[in-house]
């Protein structure tokens, strides 16, 4: 083989490679949610785990008090009719929340949303089978606390903090629970639950 037929098939492999790669990390997040592309929307694919890097920092924008946070959560609703908060979580130091929600049939929908309440993609629905759904129906109707009372509880428990992830869901032992991360002014983490049936909160990891 001469060395210029050498040198194409060396790069024709690194551009090979270089896609695979590229096609491997456009797979991995979102597993089993199924963009819906209503008018044009180019939806982007976000990690629905909480991470510490993506959340929000001390010294970060304000956009993790309580108010700001409403609107995130009403513009998501909005965008979803019938729906309930199942988690929140800050990416870009608080700059946008990724908002899973329960829709009526116990479908999980997720979409991205400002600070602002600026709705960013059009909901993803997760593609699960009835028994999934009949849980997370199960869990939106047994919770006595709503995704706004569970914040109030939050700013009593850790006055001047900034939430950064807050999910709902049932553990083994049949208690059903707010998981809270939150930030202080003085930049620490603090993690609390939050019992939706009776509102007792506990700290702890």
């Amino acid at each position: 083989m001469s060395d210029g037929n050498r040198l194409k098939t060396i790069v024709g492999i690194a551009l090979a490679g270089s896609a695979l790669f590229a096609a491997g990390a456009c797979g991995s997040g979102d597993a089993g949610f199924t963009a819906a592309p209503v008018g044009g929307v180019d939806v982007g694919l976000m990690s629905s785990s909480p991470s510490s890097s993506d959340g929000m920092q001390s010294g970060g924008a304000d956009s993790g008090d309580m108010a700001s946070l409403d609107k995130v959560v009403a513009a998501a609703t909005g965008a979803v009719q019938g729906s309930s908060v199942l988690s929140v979580q800050a990416e870009n130091n608080g700059q946008m929340w990724e908002v899973q929600l329960a829709a009526p049939d116990g479908t999980e929908q997720l979409l991205e949303v400002d600070a602002s309440g600026k709705v960013l993609s059009e909901p993803r629905a997760k593609d699960t089978g009835p028994e999934e759904k009949a849980r997370v129906m199960s869990i939106v109707k047994d919770a006595k606390l709503t995704f706004q009372e569970a914040m109030k509880k939050v700013s009593k428990e850790a006055p001047n903090s900034k939430i950064t992830h807050m999910s709902l869901d049932k553990y083994g032992d049949n208690l059903l629970i707010w998981d809270v991360d939150v930030v202080g002014q003085d930049g620490n983490w603090q993690a609390l639950k939050i019992n939706a049936k009776d509102g007792t909160v506990t700290k702890g990891d």
